[in-house]
């Protein structure tokens, strides 16, 4: 596992996505993403994976309306403690990059403290709150499916993990050069809790 002591301009960014059974950070992650990018936003790798609950058959599987995930794609999928140390070594030392990046990440150290996986991180930033701030007055809508129509970025399944999390990671360049962002350590001042 990299260091998270790395300079994280060696690192670049990791893009996560979850797909959970409801919004408290104690309910299930059903899917998480990572999508690594380099320092210029170029996508060097990416993975997803589903994650079967503890109780597969009694687990309300929450709003499947919106993310369309059923037992049959939970029934092979691997366990939490897996799930978590794959994203734990994919997004060690760099800088976690989320759309409502709180969200996501409370879902993710509430995860990682119940497997006992430390995360590594560099620091998190939040695609939504960027594009809030160049917008202080609200006079746009800054869901993920309309950011990608501003910018011409291709969002087809929307509450797919991957698809988002990679969506995301195309909008980044978009907003960091809006923010006149051009090295990774400027990115500070921009970090979330």
């Amino acid at each position: 596992m990299p260091s998270p002591d790395l300079p994280s301009d060696q690192s670049g960014y990791a893009v996560v996505d979850l797909e959970t059974t409801g919004l408290r950070p104690t309910d299930t992650i059903l899917q998480m993403a990572v999508v690594l990018t380099d320092v210029t936003g170029r996508i060097t790798r990416q993975w997803s994976t589903h994650v079967r609950p503890p109780r597969f058959m009694s687990t309300d599987l929450g709003p499947r309306h919106i993310h369309g995930i059923g037992r049959r794609h939970l029934l092979f999928a691997p366990r939490l403690n897996r799930a978590m140390h794959t994203l734990a070594e994919l997004t060690a030392g760099r800088i976690v990059v989320a759309h409502n990046a709180p969200f996501d990440t409370r879902f993710l150290r509430t995860a990682a403290d119940k497997v006992g996986i430390p995360l590594g991180w560099a620091g998190v930033l939040c695609t939504l709150d960027l594009s809030r701030r160049l917008d202080p007055n609200r006079h746009k809508n800054h869901r993920l499916t309309s950011l990608c129509e501003d910018y011409g970025i291709r969002l087809d399944q929307a509450h797919d993990a991957l698809h988002d999390a990679r969506a995301t990671a195309e909008l980044l360049p978009h907003l960091l050069r809006e923010h006149a962002i051009v090295s990774i350590d400027q990115t500070r001042d921009y970090f979330v809790s």
